[in-house]
């Protein structure tokens, strides 16, 4: 697996940064997404991926074409249906020309936010902290649904009030353009994590141990945000 590069050589994220105060749209094309590499080689990549984790599981997903605001405190997702693969094997040396959707969080229970540490054998930042839970968009639901779903299968937490969409980033190490929501979670979580994190953890300071993910430094800006408002 491909190592991260440490949080400190980031480029600059700020111009890559669309403050919400209204769910983003997410528009999608008919146009089908062409990879930049032979469908044998990503084939192989996703084998030799799979035979190191047999929890891998392919399926839909999106490529996005385009990210604008939209002027109204919105922003509109342009995207293009292919599936995970396109972007798993990247963490092979396969560079597909794929960019994806995901969704994170700032999920917090009374004033303390939820970390975690990706396990190992993840595709994107392995052995690295980060705020939990975060995934990918997938086709045919709402991305707040999303990360509610995620919370719950690796969290085993629940929201007591509706998900928030607070930003949209890029990520450059990962290449993905990234929907941040807001999560009052109702609970401390009281099951272990699920095999894509290795710890989970609530913390009071808004802060991550290292190695933290690239993606850190913006999600900080987010959640100090988040964490000062009423």
């Amino acid at each position: 697996m491909q190592e991260s590069s440490p949080i400190h050589d980031v480029p600059d994220l700020d111009d890559r940064l669309i403050w919400l105060r209204r769910p983003a749209r997410v528009i999608a094309s008919g146009l089908a997404f062409t990879p930049a590499r032979p469908a044998h080689e990503i084939d192989s990549a996703w084998d030799a991926l799979v035979a190191a984790n047999s929890r891998m599981t392919d399926g839909p997903c999106w490529h996005v074409t385009g990210v604008h605001r939209d002027g109204h405190g919105g922003a509109t997702i342009h995207v293009t249906r292919t599936t995970y693969r396109m972007g798993a094997v990247r963490g092979c040396g396969v560079s597909t020309g794929f960019v994806g959707l995901g969704t994170k969080a700032i999920a917090h229970w009374n004033r303390k936010v939820l970390i975690g540490r990706r396990a190992h054998l993840c595709a994107t930042y392995p052995d690295h902290w980060e705020f939990a839970p975060g995934g990918a968009v997938e086709p045919g639901e709402d991305p707040a649904a999303g990360i509610e779903r995620e919370l719950l299968e690796e969290c085993a937490a629940k929201c007591c009030a509706p998900a928030r969409a607070v930003a949209i980033f890029f990520d450059p190490h990962a290449r993905n353009w990234e929907i941040v929501h807001e999560l009052r979670i109702d609970s401390p979580p009281d099951s272990p994590p699920n095999w894509e994190y290795s710890q989970l953890q609530l913390s009071a300071e808004i802060a991550l141990p290292e190695p933290a993910a690239q993606s850190s430094r913006v999600m900080l800006q987010i959640a100090r945000r988040v964490l000062s408002e009423p």
